[in-house]
């Protein structure tokens, strides 16, 4: 006999795994959490077995139901392709266009796509700030801006923006208190103020790291805007992107530059879309926006 299975439920049932609760997942979906409860034992019902085991932190995955999320993952991302695709093949570019971006980057950012919405004022922006590299392949976003190596995956298309340089910078207060080193032999007189995670494989701040004291660190973190923060309160001295810093507002002192000789060479910045993107008149609206403000 055959089954009366939903293509909803499958996917109600597949955001369910992906986020864990039915509560998160009725939030992506815009239903309620006991829509989502029903469209789970629905599918259960037509199936004949357990797909999750409900318990106080979530919905935890049966073997069936880790056979279907893995079988549903590539499914859910073509359907989303597909979306996507009928849904921007519009010739005027109009609707809302997902981006995601390096969190740190907002304070960049945000005045251009003031400029772009000026240009293109029937497209809505959202942006994803995030550090992850988020699958384009997957649809949740439509084109994205990265910085490091140039994508290699045969289906992005990636277009050079600029490149990203990083220099040092302490406050007024800090320089008249400690003065600023002038060499790297006077490094270990200082206090830093440095990031975590990725952002110490970058080569100036890696080749820093490898010479200072671990006791001359005063504040750590993974955010480039809690380092300026950190750097303007006059904690120490630490690394950031001129392009990222924001003007010091009224009342607030401007950085200094401390020049420290290391090996610095810049990041790319690239705007990275899907191959399927390409017939998406917002995605070739901001494409054609950043190539004219922002590519060199």
């Amino acid at each position: 006999m055959e089954k009366n299975i939903r293509w909803d439920d499958l996917r109600v049932a597949y955001l369910v795994a992906s986020h864990g609760s039915l509560s998160r997942a009725g939030e992506a979906l815009g239903i309620t959490h006991s829509t989502a409860q029903r469209s789970v034992g629905r599918l259960e019902k037509a199936l004949g077995t357990r797909l999750f085991i409900r318990h106080q932190r979530g919905y935890q995955l049966t073997d069936n139901g880790r056979i279907l999320a893995e079988r549903m993952r590539p499914l859910a991302a073509e359907m989303q392709r597909l979306c996507n695709t009928l849904s921007t093949s519009e010739q005027t570019p109009s609707g809302t266009l997902r981006i995601s971006t390096v969190s740190d980057f907002s304070p960049f950012f945000a005045p251009l796509l003031h400029e772009f919405r000026r240009e293109y004022p029937q497209i809505r922006v959202q942006i994803v700030a995030t550090d992850d590299v988020l699958s384009l392949a997957e649809g949740g976003v439509h084109a994205a801006v990265r910085i490091g190596a140039e994508p290699e995956e045969s289906d992005l298309v990636a277009r050079k923006l600029l490149p990203v340089g990083l220099s040092f910078f302490a406050s007024q207060e800090y320089a008249d208190q400690f003065g600023l080193p002038q060499t790297m032999a006077e490094i270990n007189h200082h206090q830093w103020v440095m990031p975590t995670g990725d952002k110490t494989k970058i080569p100036a701040i890696r080749q820093l790291i490898e010479q200072v004291s671990p006791e001359q660190v005063a504040f750590q973190s993974n955010s480039f805007n809690d380092i300026e923060a950190a750097v303007r309160a006059g904690m120490g001295i630490g690394p950031m992107s001129v392009m990222t810093l924001e003007p010091p507002a009224s009342g607030k002192q401007a950085l200094i530059e401390v020049n420290l000789k290391l090996v610095s060479e810049p990041s790319q910045m690239w705007l990275v879309y899907h191959k399927d993107m390409r017939q998406s008149a917002r995605v070739r609206a901001l494409q054609e926006f950043m190539l004219r403000r922002i590519s060199v």
